[in-house]
């Protein structure tokens, strides 16, 4: 009785949970202060009041360091998570610190704040630290590439080639987009026109690549090394391409030139106002003042709403582009997927073909596992998680979308299939056939096995208790994402899926032990970590009421008299009666070839001793 309610609780279980996560939300916002900021910059400028209409530090040259004792403005610093949304891997914005000069040249950029999962340990934390830096000294004018992390860092003239971050498609292009988004919006506010003359519209709508360079520079050669990122040995390219601006270097200069001669006669207290309007005078105040009516008022309006207009054009239309050029690098790889994705929909339709004998049917599946691990796991990175699922939780209850997993496209690929199937097969399919760290588990098992080791099968009521445990681990995560956000952290690692799969073992010791720990549960309780302990199959156990069809064929003496499926099935999935519980189902067709076995299915045996012909015995 206790098992069938706790069964009927599983559809409530998301149901409970979605409204408590979409109710919670709020923006992150920066939390650096002046202080900060000057301690950011080691102390070397004075730090200005920041900005009313928009949270940007101005940077000034201490008074005496200047010829005239006055100080000198010379560009401004923020925090780009207070002028862009834009989600990494987990979800979240990853938030830098960016000192950018009059010219929208980067001067220093810090990493601050990150909860991306594949870089929370100090070793891999310093490779996004490291991708950052490389921005250093770029600009608005440069045409900027990513590839990948073998791929040597260029640069010359403005083409700029950057290395990519190993197995940080989406981290690696949240950070580039978080940082030139938020640059564009204080350079579209702050520094002089002549900056932007050249700059794309489509660049301020967010995804943006270029940046405005000054003129001296913009033919300039250079050969100055950017820092390249260690220890990254990944196949796999991370390309992002911007269209170059078209240069006009002299009428940027003539520009300039008059917005400086212009400017030149200002006071001190107009320097401060925004700068979008005029160059920087020579005579710039240490605190800024609040801009006047007035000099807000002589902004063209109609000019303003034609660049809103032209930014939200552009701002689908770049964001398209981009992740599409990540799907056209990936091409070979999404075609070997969907091939994969193919068979596996016939087999599963053509089921009794494919389990028709034992012998096939262990054939097939272990092939197919051993691509799953190959190719969809460690080569295409394709690793389902729980993390997906946490981050796209957290984007959407912040106000955020879920355009950031278009970056993966195997990711995305493999979500829309499970998506389909749970509907058809349940859980199994993804559970039984894609999941790379359960493929694994599985192998392992096998050749346990080959070698005299076999899996011990748990008492009844025993394994029903403990397949309660994963909804626990789930619970736990999701409700901790928003009550204690670093207990979520630490919870989320119960997964092994990231240190075996994604880092393949090359990670710190604990991590690597608690992998081995899960592999080695297998050998001796058949996928023990995915019957009792993953919080994704408890996931997508969860919405299994979701599925309308029981496809495993079954006969009126299942379960009575007979219990051949039911003793041979590893998953113990096969109740008392003979019914099929799909949501702990594995899809493993052990079931399917049994039901065909004339050896092994008793209504089977039973049939063909009835069905012999009978010779009368005729006395003598």
């Amino acid at each position: 009785m206790q098992v069938f309610v706790l069964m009927r609780l599983k559809p409530l279980f998301v149901a409970f949970l979605t409204p408590l996560l979409l109710g919670v939300s709020g923006a992150q916002a920066g939390q650096l202060e002046r202080e900060d900021v000057s301690r950011q910059l080691d102390g070397r400028y004075t730090i200005g009041e920041v900005q009313a209409d928009m949270r940007a530090f101005p940077v000034f040259t201490p008074a005496e360091e200047t010829a005239d004792g006055k100080p000198k403005l010379v560009g401004y610093a923020f925090e780009t998570v207070d002028f862009t949304n834009l989600r990494g891997y987990s979800g979240k914005p990853i938030d830098l610190f960016v000192f950018m000069d009059l010219d929208g040249r980067f001067l220093k950029i810090t990493l601050l704040d990150h909860t991306e999962p594949l870089f929370l340990s100090v070793f891999s934390h310093a490779k996004l630290v490291a991708f950052a830096a490389q921005y250093v000294k770029l600009t608005f004018h440069h045409f900027i590439e990513i590839h990948g992390p073998n791929d040597p860092t260029v640069h010359i003239d403005r083409n700029v080639s950057l290395q990519g971050v190993h197995r940080g498609t989406i981290t690696a292009k949240a950070i580039d987009r978080s940082l030139l988004a938020a640059a564009a919006k204080v350079a579209r506010a702050k520094l002089d026109a002549s900056v932007l003359d050249h700059t794309p519209s489509w660049y301020f709508s967010g995804p943006g690549g270029t940046s405005a360079v000054p003129p001296s520079a913009a033919t300039e050669k250079s050969t100055e090394p950017v820092a390249p990122v260690a220890g990254n040995t990944s196949r796999e390219p991370i390309v992002t391409t911007y269209p170059t601006a078209t240069a006009k270097t002299a009428e940027n200069g003539d520009t300039k030139a008059k917005a400086s001669s212009a400017d030149s006669d200002k006071s001190a207290v107009n320097a401060t106002e925004p700068l979008k309007t005029g160059a920087t005078s020579a005579n710039t105040a240490a605190e800024p003042q609040v801009p006047s009516q007035a000099v807000l008022a002589s902004n063209t309006q109609s000019t303003q709403n034609q660049l809103d207009r032209v930014q939200h054009m552009d701002e689908d239309a770049s964001s398209r582009m981009q992740w599409l050029e990540v799907w056209q690098s990936r091409r070979m790889d999404i075609a070997v997927l969907l091939f994969g994705l193919l068979v596996l929909t016939i087999g599963l339709i053509a089921q009794k073909r494919m389990s028709a004998t034992g012998t096939r049917l262990r054939v097939l599946r272990s092939a197919y596992l051993v691509f799953t691990v190959g190719f969809i796991g460690w080569y295409a990175q394709g690793q389902l998680s729980i993390i997906n699922i946490t981050g796209a939780i957290e984007s959407l209850s912040t106000g955020g979308d879920l355009s950031f997993l278009m970056n993966d496209p195997i990711t995305v690929i493999l979500w829309v299939f499970v998506a389909g199937t749970l509907l058809v097969w349940g859980r199994g399919t993804f559970c039984g056939w894609l999941c790379p760290f359960g493929a694994l588990q599985e192998l392992i098992s096998l050749i346990a096995n080959a070698v005299g080791l076999q899996q011990r099968r748990l008492r009844a009521a025993l394994d029903r208790q403990l397949k309660w445990l994963k909804y626990g681990v789930l619970a736990t995560i999701v409700v901790s994402l928003f009550a204690a956000p670093s207990l979520a952290r630490v919870a989320i690692e119960i997964e092994p899926f990231k240190t075996a799969i994604s880092l393949y073992f090359d990670r710190e010791w604990p991590f690597v032990l608690w992998a081995l720990a899960c592999l080695t549960l297998g050998v001796f309780v058949y996928r023990g970590y995915c019957r009792y302990i993953c919080p994704l199959g408890a996931a997508l156990a969860s919405v299994n009421f979701l599925q309308r069809w029981s496809w495993i064929p079954r006969r009126k003496e299942c379960g009575a008299p007979c219990q051949s499926c039911r003793y041979k099935c590893e998953y113990q999935a096969i109740e008392d009666t003979g019914t099929i519980n799909y949501s702990e189902c594995f899809q493993c067709l052990d079931c399917v070839s049994i039901y065909q076995d004339t050896k092994r299915c008793l209504p089977l045996i039973q049939e063909g001793r009835t069905s012999r012909p009978v010779i009368p015995v005729v006395p003598l």
